[in-house]
């Protein structure tokens, strides 16, 4: 494990609880938390919320960590000159970037990546995951984050079946917890369209929060939405000129993050995964 990481987590795990901050309200219409712990499957993940994450972690000065649940190792490699020595290092190189760029902590587990095509073989119902789920516990009681933010197991934002088992995983490890962080889920849904190449962005449901990405942030005097170019820059081997542009393409009606807290999401219907 990285050494300074250890040591944020010996540092955060002796803060008591009452030393957490209020949240402070941004522009954009949400409220920062005091400090946030991203948790998601891949190292790419962040790409979604990152105008939301450049928001509270660069210009806000929000106390960030990232958990990753795999290396991404399943993942193409759009890289001209390749991945060596392997996909798996390359990205895990490049999880180490972003999280610098949005001045976050980074943990990379080394779960297999399932894929896509199939659950991974650490979901769920593949079979007794309590040694995970003790282990994402104590992460997340280590950092002390008054917020997480992962994935809604119903959608994953992609219907990608890792996306999905976090967030189940996430649900479980935090009931472990005498004091619990308020946990939220990333609610905006994405679609692909093959040919010519274009990605839609949409709320998983109509009152889930919104978060303004066409609003400028101070730290690089550009809109937030383009914490999604800046963060796909440091992910080479996944995001190739044409997701570039097909970013920069998206609607301005279009360009927001949503998010909702677990127990609410939860109890307002989505639309399934096909």
């Amino acid at each position: 494990m990285n050494r300074r990481f250890v040591l944020l987590l010996i540092v955060l795990g002796a803060l008591p609880a009452a030393a957490r901050s209020r949240a402070v309200q941004r522009p954009g219409g949400l409220a920062a938390p005091a400090s946030v712990l991203w948790i998601a499957a891949h190292p790419d993940d962040e790409a979604v919320a990152a105008p939301l994450l450049a928001s509270w972690c660069r210009d806000g000065h929000v106390r960030c960590a990232f958990l990753l649940f795999t290396r991404g190792e399943a993942g193409v490699c759009l890289r001209p000159d390749g991945c060596l020595p392997d996909i798996a290092t390359a990205r895990s190189s490049e999880a180490g970037a972003a999280s610098q760029y949005f001045g976050a902590e980074s943990l990379l587990l080394t779960l297999p990546d399932g894929g896509g095509s199939v659950p991974p073989s650490w979901n769920l119902q593949a079979g007794d995951q309590t040694a995970l789920i003790r282990r994402v516990s104590r992460f997340i009681e280590a950092v002390a984050p008054d917020m997480i933010l992962t994935f809604d197991p119903r959608h994953g934002t992609t219907c990608h079946p890792d996306h999905r088992a976090v967030g189940e995983i996430v649900i479980e490890a935090v009931k472990l917890l005498s004091q619990p962080p308020d946990v939220y889920f990333l609610e905006t849904r994405v679609g692909l369209v093959a040919e010519p190449f274009a990605i839609h962005f949409a709320p998983a449901y109509p009152t889930a929060d919104r978060f303004d990405a066409t609003l400028p942030l101070t730290a690089t005097r550009g809109p937030a939405w383009n914490a999604i170019i800046d963060d796909m820059q440091h992910h080479t081997s996944q995001f190739d000129g044409r997701w570039i542009a097909a970013i920069q393409n998206v609607p301005s009606s279009e360009r927001a993050v949503f998010i909702a807290p677990a127990e609410t999401a939860l109890s307002v219907g989505v639309a399934p995964c096909q």
